[in-house]
């Protein structure tokens, strides 16, 4: 009785378990935070604007394109209106403290030869609300070095009792309400070490706090000065545990410090808790997560600054109730660490089109995001969507997590399978389904010196060994041994020494150890997969071909070069290409039409649309031929509406392309480009007609990290590389068996 009492409870322990998932799946995709979201609305007339925004009592500042010091006035709803009006000339950076007084710091500028920025001697002004002066605090004989100047600088904070805190060099200057500097405070040892080439700012919080922030190479930490320190202590990250801190942006607030972090969500930190708090999501707004500013105008608004090439865009928001907005069926595209730029800009312009149903994305960040994932995707309230960058395609194929998008295709009025290359289609397939679309994909290629490899592409791992031989004591690269395995001999590995269908592998072999052997001896030192050394004149060089510029830069138009790409079992041309933004349909969903209503809507984008961000080649025929039609389209100049015609009476061309790049000697080139010849053109097509989509191979990644993390003990001397490949064999075995 007591054995069956003790089975029951373990079951209901299940059972709750599951059950709390669930929930906690459905509460973290219902739309908004505490039930709110901060609705967006576009500004117009914000074309004289500038930056560097901050908001008191009935104004909002900003500093304008002639660095004077503007102000607009503030509505009854807080929202800015009419035109702003000049209040303090010529401004390098500027604060408002909750009485209305505004401070102004000015300084000389001198901009040195290491591309850097020296601050010399200046003033510190306080100005009253009707633009009185009320000090004048002169800094003689001061000087700082910065990275730079930048367009939201953050030299000056305010804290409490009027005081206002100044960034100068290697300290922080405290002044008091008078004018008086009463303390000094050393951050020398915070400051970015790299050359001062690292951002640092002040930052307000709540109740008159100043925080520090500083970030060297990616690397991001903040402090605050608290009362009674001398120095600036290190400010607390709870709430905000396995965050990647050199992404995302922080901003000051006088309701507490903001982080917008990578997974689209605005925390707010409370200091009296001292915890970060999750406030908004930027896609519940129908807004990009990268503002440039974020100016809390009030405890329910806040302004939005986005930077754009075609004008930059104000967004005034508004706290509002979810449960006062119109209803719509609610779609969760779920998304492993991150989501492109492109993606996320499809789904604001879908949710803003589409009356019926808006898309959220959500984030799962690292090992633990993942299996949290699966768990959810097992779950009877799974996400409608996977974005499958850097997710185990076939894994979820081969557990029929995913629609096959075949027949969705098959049946569109919109996309058709010739729409798209087939050989990214074909990348994304499994088992024979289709698991799905990407819209942008990039090649990698290897190149060599056409003396050395030949002028035609495409050899095999033994012509790579040959050519070793026939340039004794040069190395292939500079890359490390687990690096060239997995990058460029992935393939050779999977299909020389593993057979999947006999679940069978060939490590421990003579032909194996001879073939790591030869590659420990030309590559790199590192061990690590990106490391990487300077070696002296080395055989091959691995690039990326992201547009068809680079192609011809690489290729056509490179003197001795020769695009030759990977090793390939029959010494064909082989190339590989990485696509991006390919999203699936989860089959358990509810929404899978509406789901492919959004692939529908992201695919089809239009030609103009896709030039917004030409940073990689299109998956989409029409959209590729569109830019080799384009380059292929000679430009000549035109004076006065006329062509320019040269000495013989020609139309004078134009040239298309300029830039500079590192050829394989190490030295720069300088390129003007005009217009592509067909045989360019062919070409390129060529080399897309050659080259792997295959989706992410990840039984590729795991079995070279186990052969390079093995072969660690071969390089120290602790074990003979017999030994080793018996290891190798043993574990890859148990690999693929499982």
């Amino acid at each position: 009785m007591i054995k069956r009492i003790k089975v029951f409870q373990v079951c209901c322990m299940l059972l709750a378990a599951v059950l709390s998932l669930s929930a906690c799946g459905r509460e973290e995709r219902q739309r908004g935070i505490d039930g709110c979201i901060y609705e967006a609305e576009l500004l117009s007339g914000t074309e004289e604007w500038g930056k560097n925004f901050k908001s008191s009592g009935n104004w909002l500042y900003y500093i304008g394109n002639d660095s004077d010091l503007y102000r607009i006035p503030l509505e009854g709803d807080g929202k800015p209106e009419g035109e702003g009006t000049g209040f303090q000339k010529k401004v390098l950076d500027y604060t408002v403290d909750a009485e209305g007084c505004v401070y102004c710091y000015r300084a000389g500028i001198n901009w040195l030869e290491s591309g850097n920025v020296e601050l010399a001697e200046g003033t510190l002004s306080k100005y009253r609300e009707d633009g009185s002066e009320a000090y004048c605090l002169a800094l003689d004989g001061r000087k700082a070095v910065y990275g730079g100047l930048y367009s939201v600088p953050g030299f000056l904070a305010c804290g409490s009792e009027g005081q206002v805190f100044l960034l100068c060099g290697d300290s922080v200057l405290v002044v008091d309400e008078s004018g008086n500097m009463i303390s000094e405070v050393d951050i020398s040892i915070h400051r970015p070490d790299s050359g001062y080439y690292g951002v640092e700012k002040l930052l307000e919080g709540e109740e008159g706090r100043v925080c520090y922030l500083s970030e060297d190479n990616g690397k991001r930490s903040l402090y605050e000065f608290a009362d009674g320190t001398d120095r600036p202590q290190a400010i607390s990250l709870k709430g905000l545990e396995g965050k990647d801190f050199s992404l995302g942006s922080f901003y000051g607030s006088q309701y507490g410090v903001l982080y917008s972090g990578s997974d689209g969500v605005l925390y707010r930190f409370q200091a009296q808790d001292g915890i970060w708090q999750a406030i908004m999501r930027w896609n519940d707004s129908d807004l990009p997560g990268d503002a440039q500013e974020l100016v809390w105008v009030s405890e329910s608004r806040l302004l939005a600054v986005f930077l754009r090439s075609d004008g930059d865009e104000y967004y005034f928001l508004g706290r509002k109730q979810v449960k006062d907005l119109p209803e719509k069926e609610e779609l969760v595209l779920a998304c492993a660490d991150y989501y492109s730029s492109d993606l996320e800009d499809a789904v604001l312009r879908f949710n803003r089109e589409n009356a019926a149903c808006r898309i959220n994305l959500q984030i799962y960040e690292g090992e633990e995001g993942i299996i949290r994932l699966d768990t959810e995707l097992a779950s009877s309230n799974p996400p409608d969507m996977l974005d499958l960058s850097n997710l185990d395609v076939a894994k979820y194929m081969e557990k029929q997590v995913l629609e096959n998008l075949d027949s969705y295709l098959s049946e569109s009025s919109v996309l058709k399978r010739e729409d798209f290359l087939e050989g990214v289609l074909e990348g994304y397939t499994v088992g024979g389904r289709l698991a799905g679309i990407p819209d942008e994909f990039m090649c990698f290629v290897l190149l060599g010196r056409t003396a050395e490899v030949g002028s035609r592409a495409g050899w095999t791992v033994e012509d790579m060994v040959a050519l070793t031989e026939a340039y004794p004591g040069r190395k292939l690269n500079g890359n490390s041994f687990y690096g060239n395995l997995d990058s460029i001999f992935g393939d050779y590995i999977m299909e020389r020494f593993i057979d999947r269908d006999g679940g069978t592998c060939d490590f421990d072999s003579e032909e194996f150890r001879n073939f790591v052997k030869w590659l420990s001896e030309h590559c790199g030192s590192g061990v690590g997969y990106y490391d990487r050394e300077e070696v002296e004149d080395p055989l091959v060089s691995q690039q990326s071909v992201f547009t068809f510029l680079d192609y011809l830069r690489h290729e056509a138009r490179a003197e001795g070069t020769t695009m030759t790409g990977f090793p390939s079992a029959d010494g064909k041309p082989l190339y590989r290409a990485s696509s991006l933004n390919a999203v699936g349909i989860v089959s358990k969903s509810r929404y899978r039409e509406e789901a492919w209503q959004f692939i529908e809507f992201f695919l089809s984008r239009k030609w103009e649309d896709f030039w917004d961000s030409p940073v990689y080649m299109p998956c989409r025929r029409d959209l590729l031929e569109g830019i080799l039609e384009d380059a292929a389209t000679p430009e000549y100049w035109i004076v006065d509406g006329e062509v320019e015609l040269d000495q013989d009476g020609n139309p004078e061309e134009k040239w298309k392309w300029r830039f500079s790049y590192q050829n394989l000697d190490g030295d720069v080139v300088e390129c003007i480009y005009d217009c592509a010849d067909q045989e360019e053109i062919e070409g390129f097509l060529d080399m897309i007609g050659h080259t792997d989509f295959s989706s992410d191979n990840r039984l590729q990644s795991e079995v070279t990290g186990i052969i390079a993390e093995e072969m660690g003990s071969y390089f120290s001397g602790d074990k003979a590389l017999e030994e080793v490949t018996k290891v190798i064999q043993n574990r890859v075995s148990t690999l693929i068996q499982e």
